[in-house]
């Protein structure tokens, strides 16, 4: 089969669904599919230059040009999408390609307008959901989820679902959205979950002021320290356990909006340490030697988003604490199958007596790895890949 897949963006941008497409376009390829890709010019941080047609182990990618991505500007940003997306319209028509994939980015915009040109071109489209949108604005408190706007895109994406040959999204809790949403219609709905990246970057170590002490008893959050994942609830409750555990120690990699609110408030603590946001291929060694991860959700986002960095730790080895609630599909995947712990409730309290259980537990880190080799190392995945692209 001829298979389009299209994202806005793509190795070597670094977003991570840029790694992961890469890694399901060259299996496709390697199934003996005449694999194809279409993204955007690398655009994203430092946005190393990529050239506008070449062939990466038989998968042919073209790029098309856009501006620098500026998150504080939103004309350019708005700019970008009506590129992206006219590009995107000509060339699925241009290629009729069997099947074309979008994912959520940029939201409804991408998923709309790869499944009317696939319809166009007589393709079946497969909507590739990493978030469900426009819900998570709802869940989140953003202007889009409110009001007419909020039902105007309710409205398209429900012509992308309608639209879709398969949909795939991570968890049972978003595919109980979407067929909440579809008031008992019937939807080609498929869990395929996400897997731990592939780093296709050259090996580089992390700062050295990063690394874990020997002494250390590691907790990190690594990721958007942004202010819909409840950071200052999780930091509250991890520093209730600090005079107990004195060689406890937190480390926050990354960047976002909490970030200078979070410096501020825990100034120069000594077992409270903050990092800047590292490629994978740092970021990587530095969760890999720590001993819990944390996972944090804000109330409701279970069931529009699953956190990538649960697939991540679950790679590498690691524990989680997940601030999530405990009636998710998460909450009740990590609880059963010994990943982690869950706090009972959003309390700085509930957090603190869940780390303690979690540092009590013996053999955490053997359930993880157990648990990651028969469900989420990224051959299985593939295979849940592979056969649902052979049933279209």
């Amino acid at each position: 089969m001829k298979i389009l897949f299209t994202h806005r963006y793509f190795w070597p941008d670094t977003p991570p669904y840029a790694a992961m497409m890469r890694t399901i376009a060259e299996d496709a390829a390697r199934q003996g599919h005449d694999v194809h890709v279409f993204a955007s010019q690398p655009s994203y941080g430092s946005g190393e230059k990529a050239a506008k047609n070449e062939t990466l182990n038989d998968v042919h990618i073209q790029r098309i040009a856009v501006m620098r991505e500026n998150k504080s500007n939103p004309l350019a940003r708005a700019i970008n999408v009506l590129i992206y997306c006219l590009g995107l319209l000509l060339h699925i028509i241009r290629q009729r390609p069997d099947i074309v994939t979008a994912a959520t980015f940029p939201p409804i915009a991408a998923g709309w307008t790869a499944s009317l040109a696939a319809k166009i071109a007589g393709a079946k489209f497969v909507y590739h959901m990493q978030d469900v949108h426009p819900e998570v604005s709802k869940y989140s408190g953003g202007r889009l989820g409110r009001g007419f706007l909020f039902k105007l895109l309710v409205w398209l994406d429900n012509q992308t679902l309608r639209r879709a040959s398969a949909i795939i999204v991570l968890s049972q809790d978003m595919a109980n959205t979407l067929q909440r949403r579809a008031a008992g219609k019937p939807l080609p709905v498929h869990i395929i979950n996400n897997f731990q990246l592939t780093s296709f970057a050259k090996d580089e170590d992390p700062p050295k002021e990063l690394l874990k002490p020997s002494d250390k008893t590691r907790i990190i959050f690594a990721g958007n320290l942004g202010k819909f994942q409840n950071l200052d609830l999780l930091s509250d409750g991890i520093a209730l356990c600090f005079d107990k555990h004195p060689d406890l120690e937190l480390l926050m990699l990354g960047d976002g909006e909490m970030k200078p609110r979070l410096q501020q408030k825990w100034g120069a603590h000594p077992q409270v340490q903050f990092g800047p946001f590292l490629p994978y291929v740092q970021a990587e060694k530095l969760i890999r030697a720590s001993d819990v991860g944390l996972v944090s959700l804000s109330p409701d986002i279970y069931n529009v988003s699953y956190p990538s960095k649960v697939l991540t730790y679950l790679g590498l080895g690691v524990p989680m604490l997940a601030l999530v609630e405990p009636h998710s599909a998460l909450a009740k995947d990590i609880s059963d199958n010994g990943l982690g712990t869950v706090p009972s409730a959003d309390t700085p309290q509930a957090v603190a007596e869940a780390l303690e259980a979690l540092l009590a537990k013996k053999n955490a880190k053997q359930s993880v790895a157990r648990y990651h080799q028969e469900k989420t190392r990224v051959e299985a995945v593939l295979n849940q890949w592979q056969t649902m692209l052979h049933s279209l």
